[in-house]
């Protein structure tokens, strides 16, 4: 199932950097990657009306997912009510997406674009784009109960926010040569009239750990696997390969009103509250999904905590943000394999509007974290003064 059955759920036609017009017929025709083309470093498309760059095999361009206008205007709980119908509609209630191994993982990362997940402005993925990590998960409502002695803005201020999330495994727990389980999920508070705000967290303590999804701390700020780091494709993305930005998410409130000037966490952490534990022991990906589908309404999963600083974090000195408390009951769903999409932000856009956190990075020695302010079209498409060749 796609997302374009549903008039509000629809992006506009694909489009890109110079106003072009995607042809729309096959692969060729609407915006994917490639390895010929910068390592597959933007997505692209040829173009219709000879708009764009060209090439021996036809006129092309970078292409744009500008965001679905006719849905973010909307209030948040109108966007919420949709989305929950199609993660909850009988036709992919239950199900999941491929499931796949590491080779295929890796054959489908090296072709496809790691900058898409960060300027992606739509709710939904792009047509012909994959979940290749994370590939299956559940998805759950929730509510977060924010303290009243919260510092922070937007969807981080005082008082109680709704969103959604999505729980798997960054790698296949089928993988047979690599028995680790890689616990992460995606998050999603709509607002009114804007886009999302979304983030993504990973297990805090590394590759692998206890079968047991709840065992231990989330964090946005989590070091990605070795192997896929010497790859250099998240480079492609960001100078800051190992932390995702909230300074969007205190930006609006879930009712969209925009703040003059936004508050927000050096770091976000997940502490599991030990009411939903799962057993320590090896299993397959249909396992794990079975029992994170079980998480029942009206639990307490996690209390968050915050870092306000690098320093804070050297120094260990944490701020209690609130609870995030189940809603509903928790769902496989293809909608969530095949079709949502949770935004990831460039910390290069934190230290922009934080830049007294740049000099205090040093002393967390953070050998994946390059802390500067971009600019952050260093790393977004098209690539700056370098003009591909469509091959």
């Amino acid at each position: 199932m796609r997302a374009d059955d549903s008039p509000l759920m629809k992006p506009a036609e694909e489009t890109t950097h110079e106003g072009c017009t995607c042809t729309g017929e096959g692969s060729s025709g609407k915006c994917s990657a490639s390895v010929t083309q910068d390592s597959a470093r933007c997505d692209w498309c040829y173009t219709k009306d000879k708009c764009g760059r060209s090439s021996i095999l036809g006129h092309w361009d970078y292409c744009e997912y500008t965001p679905m206008h006719d849905f973010e205007a909307q209030t948040d709980t109108e966007k919420m009510a949709q989305l929950w119908a199609k993660i909850t509609d009988p036709s992919v209630v239950g199900k999941s997406g491929p499931n796949h191994l590491a080779a295929t993982t890796l054959e489908i990362l090296v072709t496809e674009s790691v900058i898409t997940p960060f300027d992606n402005q739509r709710e939904v993925l792009p047509t012909l784009r994959k979940k290749v990590i994370h590939a299956q998960g559940v998805m759950c409502k929730f509510d977060f109960a924010v303290h009243s002695t919260s510092p922070f803005t937007g969807v981080l201020s005082p008082g109680k926010q709704s969103g959604l999330i999505r729980f798997g495994s960054a790698a296949s727990l089928d993988e047979p040569l690599v028995p680790k389980i890689f616990p992460g999920f995606g998050i999603k508070f709509l607002r009114s009239g804007v886009r999302s705000a979304d983030w993504v967290a990973l297990r805090t303590i590394g590759d692998g750990g206890s079968y047991n999804f709840m065992e231990s701390q989330f964090s946005n700020h989590a070091a990605p696997n070795a192997a896929l780091v010497s790859l250099g494709k998240f480079q492609q993305a960001s100078g800051c390969i190992d932390m995702v930005g909230l300074s969007d998410a205190c930006t609006y409130t879930q009712a969209g009103k925009k703040v003059s000037k936004p508050v927000f966490p050096f770091e976000i952490f997940f502490e599991p509250t030990g009411k939903v534990r799962f057993p320590d022991k090896r299993k397959k990906n249909a396992d794990m999904l079975k029992e994170l589908s079980t998480i029942p309404d009206g639990t307490d999963i996690f209390t968050v905590y915050a870092f306000m600083s690098p320093t804070d974090k050297k120094q260990g000195k944490n701020i209690t943000i609130g609870t995030m408390t189940t809603t509903d009951a928790c769902h496989q769903t293809l909608f969530g394999d095949l079709d949502l999409f949770f935004r990831h932000q460039r910390m290069e856009e934190d230290f922009a509007l934080a830049p007294e956190w740049i000099p205090e990075m040093k002393a967390l020695g953070d050998s994946t974290c390059e802390a500067t302010v971009g600019p952050v079209s260093k790393w977004q498409c098209p690539p700056p003064s370098v003009e591909a060749v469509v091959v």
